[in-house]
């Protein structure tokens, strides 16, 4: 099964063999895309996907890398969180299963570039 698949299933699901307990910094992360360290302590603000510049068609979540897109693929993530830049995303699934150990500071203001 990839790590993609095995991410997306439910951690309640019995299939799901990474987990080692409830508590989630026990999480058996070796799957991850990136270790995402720079990732550490940031906010992310919650938010439709758009393109950080004219030449992006799509972006992927930094941990596991689910595509943001509006390509029309199926599968594609419309709604995800992201830096102030737009240029680092990471999916919902991964905000539930990361958001302790990456202590990340999550807004959901929709427009956090608005004064």
């Amino acid at each position: 099964m990839s790590s993609v698949a095995l991410h997306a299933m439910s951690a309640s699901d019995p299939k799901r063999t990474d987990f080692k307990g409830d508590n989630m910094a026990e999480k058996d992360d070796s799957w991850l895309t990136d270790p995402a360290d720079h990732l550490i302590g940031v906010t992310l603000t919650h938010r439709e996907w758009t393109p950080a510049s004219v030449r992006d068609d799509h972006d992927h979540c930094a941990l596991c890398w689910a595509k943001f897109a509006k390509l029309g693929v199926p599968g594609e993530l419309h709604v995800g969180w992201c830096t102030s830049d737009r240029l680092h995303w990471v999916c919902q699934q991964c905000i539930d299963d990361f958001k302790v150990r990456f202590q990340w500071i999550l807004n959901d203001n929709p427009n956090p570039w608005v004064d």
